[in-house]
């Protein structure tokens, strides 16, 4: 579970896997003389970099190892002539890409002991979701409040998850609705651009059949009455948001890299 207006759970200190909890060296202070968590910022879009360093800047609690946005790459958590932020906080991609270095080298048993924060503008399910389960452990978009935003590098710093009012509303929403397939979001994404069925299996090269099982599939899991109905519900819950193609292009890239280092590994 991830804090919300209404619900906190603190996430176990020590981990089981052989990693040092990710906060510990706070632990360790006095709770009258804490020393302030070390964050690091790395948000592609520079205006919005600058804005969160100039609103961590001012609060005592935070100690900033910064790093230029531009030259900043996720293996540098894991190098070991420096230490490791508490928290990272960064735009979608770079904190997906993150969390999944940070989530794979704790199988490991090297993971940094960093949390990340993604803020960003999508609210969409998909790209909320995709996060989640890379690991990214907060999830802000631009409405939240700069406050909110502080609130939220305190939480992980503390070892809790934090979730803004848009994506903790998305994300209970999405618990109780099924998530359609990407073959149905390709036919979804075809539909919501006005293309009837025939149209729609012509483009991907499929019969005319598999697209009117695909939308049958797609009405029952957006439960809506219309395609109409269907392509505005779709847009409401972020399956249609441009990040989420980002995303999957993303994913694509890296399990083709990983599978290629691994090959190589292997032939070694």
């Amino acid at each position: 579970m991830f804090r919300t207006a209404s619900l906190v759970r603190q996430l176990p200190q020590n981990q089981d896997d052989g990693t040092r909890s990710a906060f510990d060296p706070l632990e360790k202070q006095s709770m009258f003389d804490p020393l302030p968590a070390r964050v690091l910022v790395a948000h592609a879009e520079i205006l919005v970099h600058r804005g969160i360093l100039a609103t961590l800047g001012n609060d005592a609690r935070f100690e900033l190892a910064q790093a230029r946005a531009e030259r900043f790459e996720p293996a540098d958590l894991l190098r070991r002539d420096v230490d490791s932020p508490h928290v990272l906080v960064a735009d979608l991609l770079t904190g997906i890409e993150a969390a999944r270095l940070i989530q794979r080298e704790r199988i490991a048993r090297t993971a940094p002991a960093t949390a990340v924060l993604v803020i960003c503008a999508s609210d969409g399910e998909l790209a909320i979701r995709a996060a989640l389960e890379a690991g990214v452990q907060g999830y802000l978009t631009y409405e939240d409040a700069p406050d909110q935003m502080l609130e939220a590098v305190a939480a992980l710093a503390r070892g809790q998850r934090y979730l803004g009012g848009r994506p903790g509303h998305r994300l209970a929403e999405a618990i109780a609705q099924a998530l359609p397939t990407p073959r149905e979001i390709d036919v979804l994404k075809l539909m919501a651009s006005g293309l009837g069925n025939k149209a729609i299996a012509a483009r991907l090269n499929i019969a005319c059949g598999t697209v009117k099982t695909h939308m049958k599939a797609l009405l029952e899991k957006l439960d809506a009455p219309t395609r109409t109905a269907a392509a505005d519900i779709a847009k409401r819950r972020g399956l249609l948001d441009p990040i989420a193609e980002q995303i999957g292009l993303f994913n694509a890239q890296r399990s083709k890299a990983l599978h290629a280092s691994a090959h190589t590994a292997s032939a070694r």
